[in-house]
């Protein structure tokens, strides 16, 4: 008796181990791979630009372009929907101008040759400078969020620097809005002043009209907002809701002080 209690329990050990092995290949079967993207680069400078020389005009360029993992429709929707906004930020001297037709280098072009003429007529020399950086902030099966940081220098008391957040379903091809993220946009913008506030060191009762912020139309959310792991993402660009001098102000809402407000089906 004693030897099939033993060999009952030994079939059952087996039994269990095929199951559990089973259920993990299940499991590892219906997880969806990552989409696969490369970045791409273009970088320019006009002739004789050398390092140490006030007589120098630069373009950069560094960009997001996905290769597989998407249905191919919404692969070529997404991949050139990030290249106009790439080529748009570069733009600083074609906003009238269908953009899609423009090469990185016809863009180039345009900016050198505006310099030449700016350093022919004033005869002062100096350094202009156009970049355009890019970062995957979050990647899922299905949803992607870039951020695109501009910087511009053309002569002046400062250069102006520019970000832009984007967001894509991956699933359906189209543009994510804040609703797709969050189930109550009113709770979120409670919770965002509040971090807002946080990030600027003001009181919960200070007024933000007197603190330079808003003018007087009270807090805001921001029209940039994307995805991290850590939570969403919100920024302000420089001028959007103070002066130039105040800067840029970004926050992050977590997953987890964000709760049942937010909607993570995109997410996982």
């Amino acid at each position: 008796m004693q030897v099939f209690r033993w060999a009952g329990l030994i079939v059952l050990v087996v039994l269990f181990q095929t199951c559990a092995k089973n259920h993990k290949e299940d499991a590892a079967q219906t997880e969806k791979p990552l989409p696969e993207f490369r970045m791409e680069s273009f970088s320019k400078e006009i002739q004789d630009c050398n390092e140490g020389k006030n007589y120098c005009a630069k373009v950069n360029v560094v960009y997001p372009v996905f290769v597989s993992g998407i249905q191919p429709v919404i692969l070529r929707y997404l991949n050139d929907s990030i290249l106009f906004h790439v080529k748009n930020s570069l733009a600083i001297l074609e906003q009238d101008r269908d953009l899609r037709r423009f090469s990185f280098q016809a863009l180039a072009d345009s900016f050198f040759l505006a310099y030449t003429t700016y350093g022919q007529e004033t005869g002062f020399p100096m350094v202009w400078e156009l970049e355009t950086t890019s970062e995957v902030l979050f990647l899922s099966s299905g949803m992607v969020s870039i951020a695109l940081e501009n910087y511009a220098y053309t002569g002046g008391a400062h250069p102006n620097s520019h970000s832009m957040l984007l967001n894509y379903n991956l699933k359906y091809g189209r543009v994510l809005s804040l609703k797709d993220l969050v189930r109550d946009v009113d709770g979120l913008k409670y919770l965002a002043e509040k971090a807002f506030r946080d990030s600027r060191d003001l009181s919960p009762d200070e007024d933000l009209n007197e603190a330079g912020f808003f003018g007087d139309n009270g807090f805001q959310l921001p029209s940039n907002f994307g995805v991290t792991p850590e939570g969403l993402y919100f920024y302000y660009n420089s001028y959007e809701i103070a002066s130039y001098a105040a800067g840029p102000t970004d926050f992050v809402l977590t997953w987890e002080e964000l709760g049942d407000l937010a909607r993570t089906e995109l997410i996982k």
